[in-house]
């Protein structure tokens, strides 16, 4: 019994290890081999923007953290469409990502129904950056300074004043359309590429108006280039304090940006579990949460759960606003 039993249990041990050996090897890679080549940051603004700023402050810092390349993509075009395309048909390995906002992952998918990419099933929220107020700024040349100026204007001149956006579909072109609604005027959409383009176009009295967001606006409001009318957030802006809340005029008016970043869905979820670690903790730093503020970024980190719910409950509002207020592509 003995001398046949120890065969067998010699047996057994021989196909534990290999049944172990076999799993160890169905496990996915661990998230410390990631990552293992260049990370590449879409960003779907212009040099200049808020989330450009973000993803450079970012980049640097987890080049030395990961000891990889991290380098930053600007793909401004067709609202952001062109960037969020590109990140859904990445290879879902952590290695390409998106610092996106509301504009081609909660406003377009509520205006379009023909995109090349579905933002819900095929983009993954990762973790938040921060969010941004903007700023109604006027040309001085037009002689307003008050949001009461611009809009008893435009009411008595219809058509007469334009205003510029970072292309249609963005949370600039929303402000000014959800403003309009609610004051009763009209003025023309002039897109750009970006908000950066359109704030030179206003800069030198090309368009009379826009929303943009406040770290690039500052400086030009300084010097007296810009005049501002009036803040998007809940209550006035610290970096403006003697500028109005446009919600004071229109209660309830609430307007502004966020961002985040995403990955191509089906990636991974230890890589996940890392990008979101070591982003959420550079944002949260007291350095990091002061040097974006001075530039008009609210700092956030969110990690991934709050993050994909907010991003749902945006979208959710969005096509509410879209379904109220009749807002359409131009």
């Amino acid at each position: 019994m003995h001398a046949a039993a120890a065969p067998i249990k010699s047996l057994v041990v021989l196909w534990l290890a290999v049944c172990a050996s076999c799993a160890a090897l169905a496990q996915p890679a661990p998230a410390t081999l990631f990552p293992n080549k260049t990370v590449r940051v879409t960003v779907h603004n212009s040099p200049g923007s808020a989330p450009d700023v973000l993803a450079r402050y970012l980049s640097q810092r987890l080049s030395e953290q990961w000891k990889q390349a991290v380098v930053v993509d600007n793909r401004g075009a067709a609202g952001g469409i062109v960037a969020a395309d590109a990140l859904a048909k990445a290879p879902a390995d952590g290695h390409s990502l998106l610092v996106g906002g509301d504009g081609p992952i909660t406003i377009l998918p509520n205006l379009q129904n023909n995109l090349p990419y579905n933002a819900q099933r095929d983009l993954v929220p990762v973790v938040s950056l921060g969010h941004v107020d903007f700023v109604l700024v006027a040309h001085p040349k037009t002689g307003f300074r008050s949001l009461g100026d611009f809009v008893r204007a435009a009411k008595a001149q219809p058509g007469r004043y334009s205003y510029a956006s970072a292309g249609n579909g963005s949370a600039l072109q929303f402000s000014m359309e959800m403003l309009k609604q609610q004051a009763g005027f009209f003025a023309t959409h002039i897109p750009y590429r970006g908000g950066p383009m359109g704030l030179q176009d206003v800069i030198a009295g090309q368009v009379e108006v826009m929303f943009i967001a406040l770290g690039p606006a500052l400086p030009h409001i300084r010097s007296g280039r810009l005049t501002p009318l009036g803040t998007t957030g809940d209550k006035r802006n610290a970096l403006l304090p003697d500028v109005p809340a446009i919600a004071e005029t229109y209660a309830g008016y609430r307007s502004g940006t966020w961002f985040g970043l995403f990955a191509p869905a089906n990636t991974p979820q230890p890589v996940l579990d890392t990008i979101a670690a070591d982003v959420g903790r550079i944002v949260q730093t007291p350095a990091a949460r002061a040097e974006l503020s001075a530039q008009g970024i609210d700092a956030t980190g969110y990690p991934q759960l709050q993050f994909q719910r907010q991003v749902t409950a945006e979208f959710v509002r969005y096509g509410q606003i879209v379904k109220t207020a009749g807002i359409k592509i131009e």
